[in-house]
Parts: C-alpha cells; structure tokens; sequence
C-alpha cells in the first residue's frame, strides 16, 4: 500500500491530500507522510466542512487540523453551508456537495497543486452501479474515471484492506454518521445493495472494478472511431456535424456526451437524455431548442447540432456611462458627446445625448422587452424583432442591449431605438462605439 502512495509522489511536486478525518483518507495521508521522510515535496491537507451534521462536523474538522498542527502540515478548511447551497442551486445535497469539492479541488489544481484523494475498490463499485443504475452507457460504468491532476493511490485497495491497514498501524479516525443514512443513493447502494449481492457473489466488488477497466478499454476504442470533423468548437458553443449520425450508436452518443462535456458540464449524461438528442436531430425545425440538464442548449441549425450554456438565467445590468462600459464578456463599448460630422459605418451608433434616461443599463434580454426600431411606426415585441433578424437563441441570449426597464434603446450589433434618434431638437450627440476588445 505504501509503495502505491509513494509512486504516485515526485520529487518537487505539489501534493494536497484531501482529508475527511474517516478511515480512508486519514491512512492515506500517514503514507503521504511515511513517503515525505524520503522524498521532498510540498504537502497541503484540505478539509471541506459541509455543515450538514452540525457539532460533529466540527468536531471532524477539529480532528484533522489538530493531526496536521500534530505533524507541522499546512492545513485548509473549508466551511460552507451544503444544505442552503443546495436549494438555492436547486441540486441534490450529494450533487452540491460533490460540485462544491469539486471546485474546491480546481482551485488547488490551478495552484499548482496534483490532489490525492482516498477513493478506494469499494467506492469504485458503488460509483459503477450507481451509473448503471441511472441509465449510463460504458462513459459511465467506468467508475471513477483517472485525471490528470488528480490522484487516486487506493483504487486498488478494498474498504476491508484499508481498515485492517488503519488497525495494524494504530492510526485514528472518526466516523460519518450520514454513512448509516440510506436516504442518500451512494449509501443506500452501500450499505443495502452490495452486502446484498455479496451473499451471492463474494467477489462483486473486484469484479465491478475489472468491469471498470473493461469499459474504459471500450470506451478508448469508441473515442478512435470518431471523426474530428464531427465535433469542433467555435464562439464558446460545440458544433456537432449531422454527419456523425450515420455512425454505430456507441459513437454517436459518446459524440453527444463530449460536445455536453464541451460546454464545462461534466456530470453524466444519461441513455435517456442521449436518445432525446437523436430524436431531436432527426426530427427538430430549423432554429428549435431542446433543454439539457444543468442549463446546456441544443439547438437544430441547417446540418449542425449547436450545444452551449444558456446564458440567460443569469440576466445581469451594468450602468450606462459617458466614458467606456466594460462588460463581463471582455467587450468594450465606449461612449463619447460627439461634436464632429457624424460618419456612419458598423459597430458606431448615434443617438441623443438627452433621450437617455439616467437610469439605463446594458443587459441581456428578459421577458417583457419591447423595441421600437428606428424607422417604425409602432413597437413589437423584442422576441418578434430577434425572430424578424433570425437569431438563433444562443445570439438572443447573448445579444447586449441597452434599456429603460423593458423599453430597448439599443439592441447593439443590429439597430436603436426610435425613442433615441437624433432630430431636429437634438442639442448634444453620443456616439456608440460598439465591439472593441
């Protein structure tokens, strides 16, 4: 067990072990620090606190910054309320619970960082029928899939094999309550299912996790049959080519899991999900939408299949100001009281000065907008005038306007408003200048 720590550690690397204070993690960190008397390496311990159970949750977290101070280790705790997370992002409490580390883990990977983490045989077969369970292809009866950045020295190694590891060599840890609460899946799969199964298959666990290989073999071979034709990225969207359809349906569904993944959601996409696609694909208008889970967009265009992140949920206003509006895109829009001649071209806009109510913000769109083009006689709904242009829902979502509560003055790289021109009246003149980075 120690050699499978230590060879996972370089001279010179950046290790942080995540720690819980259970079984698992408190063994591997006592390798880590068995293999630190020989090798020369920087050590980090994270805990994250969940404040799911309260008293004992400190107490854990107590437990392992008291081992860290014991053996002079850097230790990072993190506490975050899981709970309010979770209905607040409308998740699961072991689906935030698991983004929130997995974040977490991120941030300690753009460091520098190679994290260590105690998965061991046991948690590998649990995560391998959970998939299975939902509906996963072979991308999800792989179990716990190896990256890059993060380690996982006990795979190999049973739950049974670590505790008698733990007891042989005197080494503390504290107990989870929530592990005898079967109202989470992965417990429930535990503590019910598996000691279940073994009674008849003694061998359940080391045959799921050779299972596993299994299907990462597999699922090596599917990825070499995709043509890269089929799927490449353009303008923060995965554009998957209709081609890609008259291929075996392993491919096609693994096409439609990587181009998901593209758009930075990696949880599993499920069998029914893929098939809604395939469906889609054949059958969908030109322009027509099918929601994803985790807000990513499929849309039907022409003989592509668009994926992207709706970027409409999170509708945020930005002032108006003389001077340059910096947006979160990166995109600049400079505005100036202009005293020249006025020269039309592209991505320049004039308006009055005056007819620009003080409180106008730059946005996206949000319903009830309404837009009065330059040059009609009445106004229309914003949506009407986006389907007039034909964008496609992902340039609605991310087309800038400027507005007055519902009222769009400018709808920037199409057209302003009436309510703005510049007339007869007209004292002073902004000019617009859109589209600079």
């Amino acid at each position: 067990m120690f050699n499978a720590v230590n060879n996972q550690i370089e001279v010179g690397s950046k290790i942080a072990v995540a720690v819980s204070g259970g079984a698992d993690s408190m063994v591997l960190l006592n390798l880590v620090l068995s293999a630190k008397k020989s090798k020369n390496f920087e050590l980090l311990v994270i805990h994250v606190e969940h404040g799911i159970r309260g008293e004992e949750s400190k107490r854990d977290a107590k437990f392992v910054q008291s081992f860290c101070q014991k053996h002079n280790i850097p230790c990072k705790v993190v506490e975050t309320d899981i709970l309010s997370l979770a209905k607040a992002q409308k998740q699961t409490v072991e689906e935030c619970a698991r983004n929130f580390r997995r974040a977490q883990f991120d941030e300690l990977i753009n460091q520098g960082f190679s994290v260590m983490l105690a998965h061991n045989k046991n948690d590998q077969a649990e995560t391998v029928l959970m998939h299975i369970f939902r509906g996963s292809g072979i991308d999800g009866a792989r179990g716990i899939v190896p990256r890059k950045e993060i380690i996982r020295p006990l795979l190999n190694f049973s739950k049974d094999e670590i505790l008698e590891f733990a007891k042989q060599n005197n080494i503390e840890f504290v107990q989870d309550s929530t592990n005898d609460n079967t109202a989470y899946s992965r417990n429930f799969v535990r503590s019910e299912i598996l000691p279940k199964i073994s009674q008849i298959y003694p061998n359940i666990v080391d045959n799921l996790s050779k299972f596993a290989l299994f299907c990462t073999e597999s699922e090596n071979l599917v990825n070499n049959c995709i043509d890269p034709l089929w799927i490449k990225n353009e303008n923060n969207q995965v554009v998957v080519s209709k081609d890609c359809l008259s291929a075996n349906s392993l491919v096609v569904a693994k096409v439609f899991k990587k181009a998901y993944n593209g758009c930075g959601e990696f949880s599993d996409l499920e069998s029914k999900h893929i098939e809604l696609i395939s469906e889609f694909a054949f059958t969908a208008s030109n322009g027509a939408v099918l929601n994803l889970p985790h807000g990513v967009v499929v849309e039907n265009r022409n003989n592509n299949l668009l994926f992207y992140k709706s970027s409409s949920k999170g509708n945020s206003n930005f002032n108006f100001v003389i001077g340059e509006n910096l947006l979160p895109s990166g995109e600049k829009i400079k505005v100036s009281v202009f005293e020249e001649e006025i020269e039309f071209k592209d991505g320049v806009y004039f308006v009055d000065y005056h007819k620009i109510p003080q409180n106008a913000v730059w946005r996206t769109r949000q319903n009830g907008d309404y837009f009065c083009k330059l040059g009609s006689s009445g106004r229309k709904k914003l949506n009407d005038y986006f389907t007039d242009k034909k964008l496609s829902l992902k340039q609605r979502d991310n087309t800038v306007l400027l507005a007055n509560g519902n009222n769009i003055l400018i709808v920037l790289g199409q057209d302003i408003s009436e309510f703005v021109k510049i007339d007869s009246d007209t004292v002073d003149i902004l000019k617009i200048d859109y589209g600079q980075k």
